[in-house]
């Protein structure tokens, strides 16, 4: 630690640091009350107050769209005899987020991200983090984790102007004082002293946990176990962790450093952010996504409330003459459809008052629809219509719409592999790692020569193996490796459509591929067929392609059947391995494929609007194939 540092002058910039995150806080308690709601934690409420919640709608909608199943990670680098251990560190990693059920950690950070930024926290559990984990937590001492950093909790460089470029960056954490009194890494003189938590409150600012205690008292509930507050601080430049009490403004000073350890982690260190927006410049906070939506959802609520009044004061009365009172009283107890004598008809009449206005609605539907633009179309991804005039406005619609919805995935996707990047850090230094994993592995096929040529002994198989990531397995340093999450990885995919995937991949690209690799022995180009075929799965969403198809002979396989077998029928002129001319009425041969545009035994590639309808008629083809048709002759 930098010795020109005080502990004084430390705690005074992390107080400054947490004041200028004060105001943001405020305005993310603000919404977070827009968006539960006022039946959250409350014992009455006004009914009708606010009946069209669009920020819990929207959130509800984008964070299954995002984020819905675990990630593929894709552990890339470019030197050929250290892919087999990126390999083993992408097996590694995926076991490793159904350990700590990361699914729920990322869905927590993009939530987080909405109303400020997401923050994670990735480091290792030893028994002298000011960080507790429970004993039904899955986390154990010694192992990795990563955890949500909430940002009522979170502090920087109050000079900075990015994140990465402050003196330190930190968050506070509450922890039983006996714990940090055991572990006698700290300094247990100053541990004593330090205030309890629930004494000296919050630096005079209520948190979002307080959303769902509104009817506990922390003074009766802090007699259980004594807890107080400090702040672990990442300090880049001294590469060092430093943890110093918090609550300098209720009379909470540092006279010395609690602790003071050198750090371990990547350079990059322990936190990585989330911002679903575009940056501010020159300022480290970003915009809140939902500050954006807050002024059209409580204009939208005020609207609707306004509606609702002007029916509640609707009126429908019945006029009439004095004359006519006995006439109007037999009308009134008269039953419905009964006919009644008057002497006066036209002495009664029916008076219509207030009644809510048409163009109110048209307005209650207007906000709705800017409320829909600005928050990435939660309308449509939750299958409601678009509102629109023709079905081209609807479809450009629906693709601007999805255009904000892709780059939220994009944003997530980054954030994610660079949290994965920090674990593959601790699972590449860990001298002691010893982690168990399944890989598949390829038997080549035995062929013996006969006297008619090659003869397929067995052929060629993939076995599953159990294999160890170990410090033995190590090769090369963490910088020689690239993190990315396959796309599409963590998104949801209904039955339908992953029926539909399957289908139109076994149909169209399994045959174009086959005859592509055909073409190419022919003309000497090398092609590798299983791993275009694996790429254009993972394109599609098809991520299970590669436990069922590995096949590195493939070539040598064909190209034997060619030599073994009748020749595939080529186009006009073509010499074919046999030696013959190749017969230009084939439908594989490359006349054919000229004259289509495709092989002939690829199915026809549908354009955008024949796409389109061929979906329109899904449901209908369906419903009509229940139709009791009678013959007739």
């Amino acid at each position: 630690m930098p010795s020109e540092i005080s502990p004084q002058g430390l705690q005074e910039s992390v107080e400054q640091g947490y004041k200028r995150l004060q105001n943001f806080r405020a305005a993310r308690l603000m919404f977070l009350k827009q968006y539960v709601g006022q039946w959250y934690d409350a014992e009455h409420g006004v009914v009708g107050n606010e009946p069209l919640n669009l920020i819990f709608n929207a959130i509800r909608v984008l964070i299954p769209n995002i984020v819905f199943n675990f990630p593929k990670h894709e552990v890339e680098t470019e030197y050929l005899a250290y892919r087999p251990y990126a390999d083993m560190q992408g097996q590694a990693l995926s076991a490793h987020d159904r350990k700590i059920n990361i699914r729920d950690i990322y869905a927590r950070g993009i939530v987080d991200a909405i109303f400020t930024m997401g923050i994670w926290k990735t480091g290792i559990a030893d028994s002298g983090s000011a960080i507790t984990f429970e004993q039904d937590d899955p986390i154990d001492p010694g192992t990795v984790y990563t955890a949500n950093v909430d940002f009522d909790n979170f502090v920087f460089d109050p000079n900075a102007r990015r994140i990465e470029e402050g003196l330190f960056v930190g968050d506070k954490i509450r922890t039983p004082r006996v714990a940090l009194l055991e572990t006698g890494l700290y300094r247990n003189d100053l541990i004593e002293q330090l205030p309890s938590a629930n004494q000296h409150g919050d630096l005079g600012h209520t948190g979002s946990d307080e959303l769902s205690a509104r009817a506990i008292n922390y003074m009766e509930t802090g007699e259980l176990e004594d807890e107080v507050d400090v702040f672990e601080l990442w300090v880049p430049r001294a590469k060092a962790t430093v943890t110093i009490p918090a609550g300098r403004g209720n009379g909470v000073a540092a006279s010395d450093f609690l602790r003071i350890t050198d750090y371990y982690g990547p350079d990059t260190g322990p936190y990585t952010y989330l911002s679903l927006t575009p940056p501010v410049p020159n300022n480290p906070v970003p915009i809140a996504l939902v500050g954006i939506w807050y002024d059209l959802h409580v204009m939208a609520n005020r609207m609707v409330r306004k509606v609702m009044d002007q029916a509640d004061r609707q009126k429908s009365i019945v006029g009439y003459r004095r004359s006519a009172a006995d006439d109007a009283q037999e009308a009134l107890d008269a039953a419905d459809g009964e006919a009644v004598a008057m002497d006066d008809p036209d002495g009664i009449k029916t008076f219509q008052f207030g009644g809510q206005e048409t163009s109110n609605e048209g307005m209650v539907q207007q906000l709705q629809s800017w409320f829909n633009m600005m928050a990435a179309n939660p309308q449509g991804m939750s299958g409601i219509s678009i509102d629109a005039k023709s079905a081209t406005e609807a479809k450009l619609l629906q693709g601007n719409a999805a255009l904000g919805l892709e780059h939220m995935k994009d944003l997530v996707y980054i954030a994610a592999a660079d949290e994965a990047s920090k674990r593959a850090w601790f699972f590449h230094t860990d001298p002691l790692i010893q982690l168990p994993m399944i890989r598949r592995e390829h038997k080549p096929a035995q062929i013996s020569m006969g006297p008619e040529g090659p003869i397929v002994v067995s052929p060629s198989t993939d076995e599953e193996v159990q294999v160890f990531l170990t410090p033995e397995a190590r090769r090369g340093d963490w910088l020689d490796y690239g993190f990315k999450i396959e796309p599409e990885s963590m998104g949801r995919v209904d039955a339908a459509s992953r029926l539909r995937q399957a289908m139109e991949f076994a149909v169209k690209i399994l045959p174009a591929a086959a005859q592509a690799a055909q073409i190419s022995m022919q003309m000497g180009v090398a092609f590798s067929f299983p791993r275009f075929v694996i790429r254009m799965a993972k394109e599609v969403g098809i991520t299970w392609l590669d436990e069922v198809f590995q096949d590195p002979e493939f070539q040598q396989r064909m190209a034997m059947q060619m030599m073994q077998g009748p020749s595939p029928e080529g186009s006009q002129g073509q010499v074919t391995p046999n030696g013959g001319v190749g017969n230009p009425r084939g439908g594989g041969g490359m006349a054919g494929i000229l004259q289509n545009g495709q092989p002939g035994q690829v199915a026809k590639t549908l354009d955008g609007t024949q796409q389109d309808n061929y979906d329109a008629q899904l449901g209908a083809n369906d419903g009509q194939s229940d139709l009791n048709v009678r013959p007739t002759f």
